[in-house]
């Protein structure tokens, strides 16, 4: 007997104009993300309407937003039906853009650094009480034990704590090696030398040439990994075959490394400064409004897909001052969808669009915002505004306290963990406010200009 997954993308392929219309089935967190032979043959609206999907956006692709877990389900159903692979092919290179490119170096990265964030955050709690605790009762350092650690001990809670450690700095103490391999893919020359490039970056022996490692950051190690994909071709057509085995990678290691080390570094890191120091700048002297106008925003960014450029800023931010400040004014956009869409809910007396938010908002609140998004706030169209104004209130508060995020993923309740210095109750104002903001800009504005949804 065929599962709801199952049924659901044979009913996609079928108001997609059958399986000979289909270049391409993938899937990110929430969506479906489908590339047609033909847009025409498909009938969006009757998509829309299926028990299952929260609603559709055609930009780069199709997207069905059917929500997080359930769309690498439908994705694998309908590659199943028909018979293709599990979503894993190259786009086609007219569809290819900047920050597609960056999307699709960074993203790969993303599970890992939501699951290292995490473990990091529930660490923090365990050693930042440790710490108070230490300087309450004055306990002094062992040769082995810092005071905060002696106190773990006491509580039986030290392995634990240094377990957690160990896996929460594991993707980010190696992020420049992990960006050289998915870097190297994305300009399709060998993943283990655009690890090696990357890890040759973190070395401490680059301080005698007057060097820091880490230095150019992750933008200087993509450029560094597409340099080495063009010496990559050059040498493949000067090296005979026979010796190419041996001689191409030799040589495109010396060759892109010591351009690397001796040219891209220092200068990508100048740029990088100037970067780190321009969006520093920014925030810190823009205060609450800063955090308003960006927090506003994002769910425009969120909606055209432009997000997901900010991830090699936010790892970047991360991976030189040990954590991204943007990051919680943008999750705030999660909470002014989830206030404005139990607004829906409340004002609604349409049965589709209450089963549509009892799906949702649950997500929403836990981890994501686009199912909400689309299938609920924007097809009310003022929700939209409300919402973004609502996030607007809350990014607002989020620079009054300086809240920043030691790592960053999903949002909600899921990225509680992920703020840094403790502020987990801080943050959990912000987002409260926000959805607060957003529910009363939304029923006011339904109420006032009587609005049917």
């Amino acid at each position: 007997m065929k599962n709801e997954s199952q049924q659901l993308g044979e009913k996609i392929i079928e108001l997609s104009g059958g399986k000979t219309n289909f270049k391409t089935v993938k899937n990110c967190m929430t969506r479906v993300r489908i590339t047609y032979n033909d847009l025409e043959k498909v009938k969006k609206e009757e998509i829309e309407n299926l028990d299952g999907v929260l609603g559709v956006n055609v930009a780069d692709t199709f997207q069905i937003i059917v929500g997080p877990g359930r769309s690498v389900k439908v994705q694998e159903a309908i590659n199943e039906i028909l018979g293709a692979s599990t979503g894993s092919e190259e786009e086609p290179p007219e569809e290819k853009n900047f920050l597609k490119m960056l999307s699709n170096i960074f993203v790969p990265l993303i599970p890992a650094i939501i699951a290292s964030g995490f473990l990091q955050g529930i660490n923090n709690i365990l050693v930042s009480n440790a710490k108070v605790s230490a300087m309450s009762q004055n306990i002094a350092a062992t040769d082995a034990l810092a005071p905060f650690q002696v106190i773990l001990q006491q509580d039986g809670l030290l392995k634990l704590s240094t377990l957690l450690g160990i896996l929460g700095d594991a993707t980010f103490a190696f992020l420049a090696i992990y960006v050289g391999m998915t870097a190297a893919k994305q300009f399709k020359t060998d993943p283990i030398l655009g690890a090696a490039l990357g890890a040759a970056t973190t070395l401490p022996s680059l301080s005698l040439l007057g060097l820091t490692p880490g230095q150019g950051g992750l933008f200087g190690i993509i450029f560094g990994i597409w340099l080495m994909s063009k010496v990559n071709v050059l040498l493949k057509k000067i090296i005979p075959d026979v010796l190419d085995v041996v001689l191409t990678p030799t040589f495109n290691l010396i060759i892109t490394g010591t351009i690397y080390i001796f040219l891209i570094m220092p200068v990508a890191g100048k740029l990088s400064d100037w970067l780190i120091g321009g969006i520093m700048f920014l925030l810190e002297n823009t205060g609450i409004f800063g955090g308003f106008v960006l927090a506003t925003a994002f769910p425009s960014l969120i909606a055209t897909g432009l997000h997901h450029g900010l991830s090699p800023i936010h790892m970047e931010l991360i991976n030189s001052t040990g954590g991204t400040p943007i990051f919680p004014v943008q999750i705030m956009s999660n909470a002014g969808l989830l206030g404005a869409g139990i607004a829906i809910l409340f004002l609604t007396k349409n049965q589709k669009t209450k089963d549509i938010a009892k799906g949702c908002l649950p997500t929403t609140f836990l981890a994501v915002g686009e199912p909400t998004m689309y299938g609920l706030v924007i097809p009310s169209g003022f929700g939209f505004i409300t919402a973004s104004l609502g996030a607007g209130v809350a990014g607002a508060l989020v620079r009054f306290f300086d809240i920043k995020s030691s790592a960053f993923g999903a949002a909600g309740m899921s990225a509680i963990p992920l703020m840094a210095d403790g502020k987990y109750i801080q943050y959990l104002i912000c987002y409260a406010v926000g959805v607060v903001s957003a529910f009363i800009l939304t029923v006011t504005y339904a109420k006032v200009r009587n609005k049917q949804i």
